[in-house]
């Protein structure tokens, strides 16, 4: 028994390491040419500064690609068992089918273990790592995100336009405030000026040396021309780097700072958000424990589909993880909804799996 659960292991191991490795690098490379690919094209972000942002993000994204991972070593070493025959020949010789998934289960069981870490503690720690990097390069190099002889459009309710740098200073400034219908309200220029960052507000702070302010009036009246000497203004970083918001959000929380605000939401009777926190500490639960849910489900799976071809299995799991996760969105839609329970209807989909899981090697075992 010895040497079949390190053979079953050995292979496990394998595919499971790959499946996590491809999966965790695809949604990397994904966020890098959503989130960072137009920083680096306008200088706005070094390659340095890209690269530890993405080696700091990858416990992230293998706290969603586990799952997938399990599910996809699962198919893939049952699934050349059965299809060499080796399952039939176990069972021939007397060795219950219980005891070939023994291994799978017990790495299962190791895996929920580890994605509950990953989600409540590593994952977390790495958003937050990235946001303070971000903030940082804010702070450093303010100028960065300022490109002269070019209309920037980065900042929301505001075109600028800057003739040229000169070390920190900015020179011959335009800037246009835009009302919400997109339409020009306020004028400002000014002979030079100088850019810093609030790490308070999560802005950067505009200040004008020797300009004018003239406002647009309705019916294309425009007000008369306002001379000032030192003009400070706030620019919004909203469209600059969304992760770099000051506030955090709940799934981004520890476990430990969101058992806190559970604590405060239930002093201040802030029921709202109580059960906001409620759903997503259930719901990082839930999502690593459904790594058992679903390989109990996938071992007879691969058993009956009786296929090593690893194309046709990955599509398999992909189907499987992809279904689980619609389901979960979908009842995570529900926190607006005390009175259904949301925190505890998240646990339907694994129960379910469970069961049909617990179902399918039941009726396995009796043939």
């Amino acid at each position: 028994m010895k040497l079949l659960y390190q053979y079953i292991s050995r292979q496990f191991l394998f595919y499971l390491g790959v499946a996590v490795l491809f999966l965790a690098a695809l949604l990397v490379v994904g966020n890098v040419m959503k989130n960072m690919m137009n920083f680096l094209a306008s200088g706005k972000l070094s390659l340095s500064n890209c690269f530890f942002l993405v080696v700091t993000l990858v416990p992230s994204m293998v706290s969603y690609a586990l799952p997938f991972g399990f599910v996809v070593a699962t198919l893939l070493t049952m699934g050349e068992v059965s299809a060499d025959n080796e399952f039939i020949a176990l069972k021939s010789s007397g060795i219950s089918p219980l005891k070939i998934f023994l291994p799978i289960l017990f790495l299962a069981s190791c895996g929920v273990l580890l994605s509950l870490v990953i989600n409540f503690h590593y994952a977390p720690r790495a958003i937050s790592s990235v946001k303070s990097k971000l903030q940082n390069i804010i702070r450093e190099d303010p100028l960065r995100f300022i490109t002269p002889q070019k209309f920037i459009r980065d900042f929301p309710g505001y075109i600028i336009f800057v003739k040229s740098l000169d070390q920190k200073r900015l020179n011959n400034f335009h800037i246009w405030e835009l009302d919400k219908r997109e339409r020009v309200a306020t004028y400002i220029q000014a002979k030079m000026g100088t850019l810093g960052y609030d790490a308070q507000k999560n802005t950067l702070v505009l200040t004008l040396l020797e300009g004018t302010v003239e406002k647009q009036l309705e019916r294309e009246k425009t007000t008369p021309l306002i001379a000032f000497e030192r003009f400070s203004l706030d620019l919004p970083l909203g469209n600059i780097f969304k992760e770099a918001r000051m506030q955090k959000k709940i799934r981004h929380m520890t476990l430990e700072e969101m058992l806190t605000l559970r604590k405060q939401s239930i002093k201040n009777h802030d029921w709202a958000k109580h059960m906001e926190v409620q759903v997503e500490m259930q719901m990082k639960s839930a999502i690593a424990f459904a790594i058992l849910a679903l390989v109990s489900v996938t071992i007879p799976l691969s058993i009956k589909l009786n296929r090593k071809e690893t194309s046709i299995n990955v599509a398999i799991a992909l189907l499987l993880c992809l279904g689980y996760y619609l389901v979960m969105m979908v009842l995570a839609f529900l926190r607006t909804q005390p009175h259904v329970h949301p925190d505890l209807l998240l646990w339907i989909p694994n129960i379910l799996l469970q069961i049909l899981g617990m179902g399918m090697c039941w009726k396995l075992c009796r043939y």
